[in-house]
């Protein structure tokens, strides 16, 4: 430590701060403009000026100067203010005086700055610039002729989103911040507005509703992807008038994306569901609750006793809470009596987790001692979680490998912290193994390309590599009680064989094998383009296979589209596991605390449920119970699922949204958003979060109240009062919740797989394998490949602005991406005749669909790439549910 004097004040400091960092951390204010906590300093704007002693005779930026021991600082005196004044009134010359309808008043640092400098008056004058004004950009408008050309927007755009899209054009007196073009071409996360310390850059969907002074503001979790970011909502008189993000948030540091920005208006939507629907006479009708309860429990208790438990099957949701989903769950265990509990979670993030729960062992927690009384002293965990990453193991890699996954557009936060990584010189090498030409291939140092559908085989490669070059420092590392089995299963894959189906060279394989052998702390991300592939599964199980070879240091990051997609799993909305991951085999803990008899048996998957009922034999389901969940809106094979929902005798569905599959149903009940349900959600990084709950809009209920009722008018009562009582019931079953009591969980949460964090009376263990697990290691299929019918394949993507039934009534997805299209290379564009915004028409063994085409180069050869979740592009009608299908493209008749 050293001391440093500021103002008369003796202050201790870390060597390497800065003045400014000493001064904002003891409450002393310096002036500032270009200067931004989240951001890198640069010390253009000079206002932070200080006099120090030792040093130079002129003033120093405050931001750029680091402190010295014995240093001595003064931030206020008058030639300070005469260089501050003087400084404001050169940056005033050009910026016109529309402070009164600027969006920015009431919050604008310059005008505060202009005040509190008592500036009154301009006695320099210089050409007028001609400001070209951005009023076409979609969401967002730019005045240059506010800009006080302070960089946050270009920095925080670079640095931390990893866009690149503002940047500096011209010099001297006439830099401006430019686009490159009249309207901007970036991915609307709005980050540059909240860094934009003036009315420059501004919230389009925001001008002119409100003054800054009139906005009472509250935080929530963003609804959208699993990336678990803070949001901080602006209300006036109760309605939601924009969304900002606070630069103090641990999760995400201030940076939000499109969809957190621009997407929740979707709250007070008027075309919400706010009463419930009975079908009658074919048409859906609003009644009241009690009616729709009445008439949904009366249903159901007609056909359990016809046709018995098993014919009901249920479909949980990865966009409500941990606590809706867990009693869900449990409505359709204890109280139906079915098996059959699912969620579209399991087309691929719970291939994912059952992979790792297979391979890896399922989450559990040894104690020293077995009494009641607190502290309990932990003496052991294992499971599959003990190697999933946090957004913290990323911010501390030093090489981090993407596979699998086009990360930036699946979960943004990924990509916030390997840029904010990068920046801050701790990542040495980000490797990229990918399908697809990204956005965030720009930022690898070292790009591959692999075949469509081979991530699984890249894996084999990986592996096949480190076991011939590896030595004794890989045995230092791993877990080889398998290594026979995975030795036998890895000769017998050929190098030719992996090759030929990734399409990388042996040497590219070898290559990224050592890198991450080599590297003190690498990373793993892995998306969708391999869990969501047919034998998704199997490939996962070469990825924990992976984690096992490179135990001691290897981090996995997985993806997860939906808010709580983990939680989902968690919640034990699967029919391989009960909540906690706890086998059927021990389930009788989970017995005696529910009080009721289950089936202690898997149920069917989601796929099995939707084949079942389309079939319409023995096993068919004559109930369908659907919590948040639009099964035409997902890549399934849709006339399955279309034939599922005609053939089942009743259809029951809770959504926010009637959406086209509550559309057919026969009981509708509104639902709150995630935003407005009190609970807790679990993001991808595995971090349990509580929702404040505010509610924007009268007669939803929150969907475990739903379900608890139907429960009670069928003779159980289920005794919740709140969701602190279900979250109880939770820690009591899965101890790794049981970190905080519900009322004192942090506003940042707390990660489930990181015990030390826990009130126990020990923080101990050890990282094992669990002993009583046999070795899974599958055969993996080869990928699909184009034949003489089917020349082309089709790749399923996810949008960056897109995200299924939520964002179809976002505001910033309607604007950005209203609707579905595919996009081809030039290359192949030009074989078919086809030209860009032209119809076509795609076939596959599955069926035919008409889509809009774009021309991108991003495109491989060989491959038409689609984004799921667009209404106007039913995916489902010519994909098999995997992500890949061969297809035949041909220009539409006109």
């Amino acid at each position: 430590m050293i001391t440093v004097t500021i103002n008369g004040r003796a202050l201790e400091a870390q060597p390497g701060m800065t003045i400014m960092e000493v001064a904002d951390k003891n409450g002393i204010y310096i002036p500032r403009l270009c200067y931004h906590k989240a951001l890198s300093p640069i010390g253009a704007c000079r206002i932070c000026v200080v006099e120090v002693k030792p040093g130079p005779p002129r003033p120093v930026p405050a931001c750029t100067t680091p402190v010295t021991d014995k240093m001595e600082v003064t931030t206020e005196s008058e030639r300070l203010t005469h260089y501050r004044r003087e400084l404001l009134q050169l940056l005033l010359i050009n910026h016109p005086l529309d402070c009164p309808i600027c969006d920015k008043g009431g919050e604008c640092e310059l005008q505060n700055l202009t005040r509190a400098l008592k500036i009154k008056e301009q006695p320099y004058k210089a050409a007028r610039l001609t400001p070209r004004y951005d009023a076409q950009s979609p969401l967002i408008e730019r005045y240059p002729d506010r800009c006080v050309n302070c960089e946050r927007c270009v920095r925080v755009c670079r640095d931390r989103v990893g866009a690149a899209a503002l940047y500096f054009d011209n010099r001297g007196y006439r830099t401006a911040v430019t686009a490159g073009g009249p309207v901007m071409d970036c991915e609307f996360c709005g980050s540059c507005i909240g860094v934009c310390p003036v009315g420059a850059i501004i919230d389009k969907t925001f001008k002119y509703s409100a003054r800054a002074w009139q906005l009472e503001k509250d935080t929530a979790v963003c609804p959208y992807c699993g990336g678990g970011c803070h949001l901080v909502l602006n209300l006036k008189n109760g309605r939601l008038k924009r969304v900002t993000t606070s630069f103090q948030e641990p999760v995400n540091g201030g940076i939000i994306c499109s969809r957190g920005r621009f997407g929740l208006n979707i709250v007070q939507e008027e075309t919400r569901l706010k009463e419930p629907l009975i079908r009658k006479d074919g048409r859906l009708t609003p009644v009241s609750w009690d009616e729709a309860l009445h008439f949904a429990a009366e249903r159901l208790r007609g056909l359990l006793a016809q046709f018995g438990p098993k014919a009901v099957a249920g479909v949980g949701s990865a966009r409500t809470t941990n606590e809706s989903n867990y009693v869900f769950q449990k409505f359709c265990r204890a109280v139906l009596g079915t098996p059959h509990v699912d969620a579209t979670t399991s087309l691929d993030h719970q291939r994912m987790i059952k992979a790792l729960v297979d391979v890896l062992g399922r989450p559990k927690v040894t104690y020293g001692n077995e009494k009641e009384s607190l502290p309990r002293v932990i003496r052991g965990v294992s499971g599959f979680q003990l190697a999933l990453g946090t957004y913290d193991d990323l911010l501390k890699a030093d090489t981090v490998l993407v596979l699998g996954s086009d990360v930036k557009k699946e979960m943004p936060p990924l990509v916030w912290r390997v840029n904010e990584a990068q920046k801050d010189k701790r990542l040495r090498d980000v490797l990229i193994i990918s399908s697809r030409r990204t956005r965030f291939r720009s930022a690898a140092q070292w790009n591959a390309y692999c075949r469509p559908g081979s991530p699984g085989f890249v894996v084999l490669g990986l592996l096949k590599a480190l076991f011939e070059t590896g030595g004794q420092q890989l045995r230092d590392l791993g877990d080889f009680r398998r290594e026979g089995l995975l030795r036998k299963r890895l000769d017998g894959t050929d190098w030719a064989l992996v090759e030929e189906t990734t399409g990388l060279d042996r040497k590219d394989m070898v290559y990224a094998a050592e890198k991450l052998l080599a590297a003190e702390r690498p990373s793993l991300i892995i998306g969708y383009d391999l869990a969501g592939l047919a034998d998704g599964y199997g490939a996962m199980c070469y990825v924990a296979d992976l984690l096992l070879v490179l135990g001691k240091k290897l981090r996995l990051h997985l993806t997860a589209e939906k808010a709580n997609t983990q939680g989902c799993s968690d919640m034990g909305v699967s029919p391989f596991w009960l909540p906690g991951y706890i086998p059927f085999d021990d389930a009788e803990a989970v017995e005696k605390l529910w009080g009721r008899p289950f089936p202690k048996e898997p149920g069917f998957s989601l796929d099995r449920m939707l084949q079942a009922a389309a079939d319409g034999g023995p096993q068919a389901h004559k109930a369908l119970l659907l919590l948040g969940t639009d099964l035409l809106g997902t890549h399934y094979p849709r006339p399955v699922v279309e034939k599922a929902l005609q053939n089942v005798d009743f259809l029951l569905c809770q959504d926010v949204f009637l959406n086209e599959t509550a559309a057919r149903a026969h009981v509708v009940f509104p639902a709150k958003t995630a935003v407005e349900s009190q609970g807790t959600l679990t993001s991808g990084e595995l971090r349990v979060q509580k929702q404040k709950a505010r509610c924007f809009l009268d007669g939803p209920w929150d969907d475990w109240k739903i379900v608890q009722e139907l429960a009670r008018r069928l003779g159980v009562d289920m005794g919740y009062a709140s969701a602190e009582d279900i979250f109880k019931e939770i820690c009591t079953l899965f101890p790794h919740y049981d970190q905080y009591p519900f009322t004192e969980i942090p506003h940042e949460g707390f990660w489930w797989n990181r015990m030390y964090r826990a009130k126990y009376g020990s923080a101990g263990w050890r990282r094992v394998l669990d002993p009583t697990l046999g070795a899974v290691i599958p055969w993996l299929e080869l990928p699909a490949q184009p034949s003489e019918a089917f020349p082309l394949l089709l790749f399923v993507s996810r949008s960056l602005f897109q995200s299924g039934t939520y964002g179809r009534y976002g505001i910033g997805a309607r604007t950005l991406e209203p609707h579905g299209g595919v996009w081809m290379s030039p290359e192949d564009a030009e074989k078919l005749g086809v030209k860009e915004a032209e119809t076509v028409v795609l076939s596959t063994a599955h069926g035919t669909l008409e889509a809009q085409v774009g021309i991108d180069r991003r495109v491989p050869q060989g491959v038409v790439q689609a984004s799921t979740h667009f209404g106007n592009l039913p995916l489902g009608r010519v994909t098999d549910g995997s992500v890949l299908v061969p297809v035949r493209v041909e220009k539409a008749a006109s």
